[in-house]
């Protein structure tokens, strides 16, 4: 046995560190599909839901401004804490064929459902100081994201299960130049972590290669890796408000790019070689896998797995850099009852381009992304039906900055549709409770990949069925 180990060992170090290249820069661009493009979160809360974010943050007393755009915290008469839960439900059904290199249909159950379970949530405080300075606070998430299908699915060397969170603390302060006129300036640290599990269809990597000369060999959907990294990282945001008349706001704010260099580790683990017949498939192959590497740059020895055992850590690092993005927010109040809000974004997705992973300082991988800028658009609005309750809806369009030639199942992301509905009920003079229903029409998604050699090379033709449900609650209280 120990003889197979070594020999497993002398084959396996250099496709680990393609195969860990690959999986963890891919495990890096996953969307969740939830009124933002790509894995961008809206940071928001309940009222903000139900109206599709039309409008913004500038809607009287919203603490959400603490973030959005500091600036409208200028208005705030009293302090105002907020705290939000966000639950996501995403749905993705694909339909199309999986083959290996040699055009076989790929082994497992049939990936034609996967879920996309997400729960957030915000928490943001105003201070007014004087009648001209306020402080803002916020905890909140603006990027996350869960992707999950089934293990043994037959797409599982392009992906079983992917998640990415950030989590950011944020201050602000925003300053009253005139009655009609106020300037925000804020800061955010962010914690970021993610993981991926992957498969790694070891025949169909040397298949694939042209190193086996056309003939398959035995090594299907043996190797699973596993990946874990995370960093903190910090930008910057600004805002302006401006109010021509008593009934009208007009707001611009930017956010800044968000530059993170993820740190952590990898294991590999065959747990499907565990007979001798597995294991003699591994030592035959040995020739045929290390002909696949032979004259590539850049590779490293790293420690590996045992046969059986769970696998022993490796270094691994990635760069990804989260884009700046700019909105416009217009509201006007057109009496006591009823306010209009109209929001664009812009986000500047055209600056990633691609991915690379390294490890103990050697870059292994580039993969080309070729994001393209997108803009989102939503319009929403307030009802007030007395003085206790405030109906609102609102509807949005989002671009994907995705572009089909790049596009992969666990990036299953398109054009969408929004629609929001919303209740708010002021129980008490200072408590308030916001609650908003959120539904996304996502465009069907046309996914013709070939993966990667080092994850198998296997090829999907076909597209991807998404659609997502989001629900909000939310607690208000003025001190």
């Amino acid at each position: 046995m120990e003889k197979i180990r070594s020999l497993h060992r002398h084959v396996s170090t250099r496709l680990a560190t393609t195969a860990l290249a690959s999986a963890v820069v891919i495990a890096l661009c996953v969307p969740t599909h939830v009124r933002a493009a790509a894995f961008q979160l809206p940071v928001s809360n309940a009222a903000g839901f139900g109206r599709a974010f039309g409008g913004g943050s500038l809607w009287q007393n919203d603490p959400s401004a603490s973030y959005n755009n500091p600036a409208a915290m200028a208005w705030f008469t009293s302090p105002v804490v907020q705290g939000s839960w966000i639950g996501i439900d995403i749905s993705t059904q694909f339909h199309g064929s999986m083959t290996d290199p040699s055009g076989a249909p790929l082994p497992g159950s049939n990936p034609n459902g996967g879920d996309h379970l997400n729960n957030d949530g915000s928490a943001f405080a105003v201070l007014p100081v004087s009648d001209r300075f306020a402080l803002g606070f916020g905890l909140d998430v603006p990027y996350a994201l869960v992707t999950k299908y089934s293990p043994d699915a037959r797409f599982a060397q392009f992906g079983t299960m992917t998640s990415l969170k950030s989590i950011g603390l944020n201050v602000s302060g925003s300053f009253k130049i005139s009655d009609t006129f106020a300037l925000g300036l804020g800061v955010i640290a962010q914690r970021t972590r993610a993981q991926l599990n992957n498969g790694l269809n070891l025949g169909g990597t040397a298949y694939a290669s042209g190193a086996t000369g056309g003939i398959p060999t035995p090594l299907d959907e043996v190797a699973q890796i596993n990946v874990r990294v995370h960093n903190w990282s910090e930008g910057y945001f600004l805002g302006g408000e401006w109010k021509p008349t008593d009934d009208d706001s007009l707001g611009v704010s930017y956010h800044s790019r968000v530059g993170n260099r993820l740190t952590g580790s990898y294991f590999i683990s065959y747990p499907n070689a565990a007979t001798a017949a597995d294991a003699q498939g591994l030592i035959n192959a040995i020739p045929v896998l290390n002909a696949i590497f032979t004259g590539l740059p850049g590779f490293g020895a790293f420690p590996l797995p045992e046969l059986n055992g769970s696998g022993s850590n490796s270094p691994a690092s990635a760069v990804l850099n989260l884009p700046a993005f700019v909105n416009i927010d217009y509201l006007h109040r057109f009496n006591d009852r009823f306010s209009l809000g109209a929001s664009v974004q812009w986000t500047n997705w055209s600056k990633f381009q691609t991915l690379t992973l390294s490890s103990q300082g050697v870059n292994l991988i580039t993969l080309p992304e070729h994001y393209r800028n997108s803009y989102s658009f939503s319009l929403g609005g307030d009802y007030t039906l007395n003085d206790q309750w405030t109906l609102r809806g609102g509807v949005a369009y989002d671009e994907t900055p995705t572009v089909t030639d790049t596009r992969e199942t666990r990036v299953p992301d398109n054009n969408r549709k929004v629609l929001g509905l919303g209740v708010g009920y002021q129980a008490t003079d200072r408590l308030s409770f916001d609650a908003a229903y959120e539904h996304q029409f996502v465009s069907n998604a046309t996914i013709k990949q070939t993966n990667q050699v080092a994850l198998g090379g296997g090829t999907i033709d076909g597209y991807a069925k998404d659609s997502g449900d989001v629900v909000s609650l939310t607690a208000t209280y003025k001190l």
